[in-house]
């Protein structure tokens, strides 16, 4: 097997290689595998996903031969099915600290420091789920709420509804549609109509919360970041506990407010950083 670090993909890219929609074609499919391998690759058979990519099985097994070379993906020892590979991992990695992570950390660092609580950094995956990219702690202070690489149900958590809503009625719609609306605790939001209305305020108000709708004991606030015009980039949010008093949330959604509009500001290129009002 070639290592993760081998190649960056080189190979994989280069047995895709070629012209036409063929190529096209045979590209798009591994990235169909590598999907369905994330969201249930266990219970994966070949057999199926050759059936779901409408493709021939022995053509399948090539596909899935490549990625298994690459590290991409890897097959379950002693039982059917397949998990994501080291390489998976090691590109997560590194995206982490290239590109805005520069912009992401440092604020976050500050911003888990002031509050005093745990903050998060999130993205939207390419099924709507969220995806927490960041994570920082206060000093001497275990995290609270989900770690990082953390994928999950946007909308029971705060970072993944204020994506959701971010992107308007189509996104919204979309969610609702193709998304099992599944209650983590009794006060998640599970009702087709009142999660269109409610992802709908948070747009209007510009964040979301979730109070113990993932997990018993956890309040979260988030505020969208936007790049370029306007389009939203990810999402800031801090984690607290059930006790937090009306003033002290009223806070954190401040402190988020501010932590989001500097890395909105940094990942637009403007040299003008907002700094958090009366804390520095």
């Amino acid at each position: 097997m070639v290592t993760p670090a081998t190649g960056d993909g080189d190979a994989l890219l280069s047995e895709l290689a070629g012209s036409g929609h063929a190529s096209y074609t045979s590209t798009r499919r591994v990235f169909r595998i590598i999907d369905r391998v994330s969201t249930g690759g266990e219970r994966l058979t070949v057999k199926a996903l050759a059936r779901d990519l409408g493709i021939s099985v022995s053509t399948c097994y090539h596909l899935i031969g490549i990625l298994v070379e690459e590290g991409y993906i890897e097959k379950l020892p002693h039982r059917a099915g397949f998990r994501l590979g080291p390489t998976v991992g090691v590109l997560f990695e590194r995206s982490r600290r290239s590109g805005s992570t520069a912009l992401v950390e440092p604020v976050l660092h500050d911003l888990a420091r002031i509050a005093e609580r745990t903050a998060y950094y999130a993205v939207l995956s390419g099924s709507d789920d969220v995806v927490v990219t960041h994570v920082h702690s206060p000093p001497d202070s275990p995290p609270v709420g989900v770690s990082q690489g953390f994928t999950g149900p946007s909308h029971a958590l705060a970072l993944g509804k204020v994506l959701i809503a971010a992107g308007g009625s189509a996104t919204i719609n979309r969610y609702i549609e193709q998304h099992e609306l599944r209650a983590f605790t009794r006060r998640t939001i599970t009702d087709p109509t009142k999660l269109e209305a409610h992802l709908k305020e948070v747009r209007t108000r510009g964040y979301a919360t979730d109070f113990e709708e993932f997990a018993k004991n956890l309040y979260c606030v988030a505020v969208p970041v936007c790049a370029e015009r306007g389009a939203v980039a990810g999402a800031v949010g801090l984690a607290t506990t059930a006790t937090s008093a009306a003033d002290e949330l009223k806070r954190l959604i401040r402190l988020t407010r501010q932590a989001a509009a500097q890395i909105s500001t940094a990942l637009r290129g403007e040299t003008r950083t907002p700094a958090f009002d009366g804390l520095f």
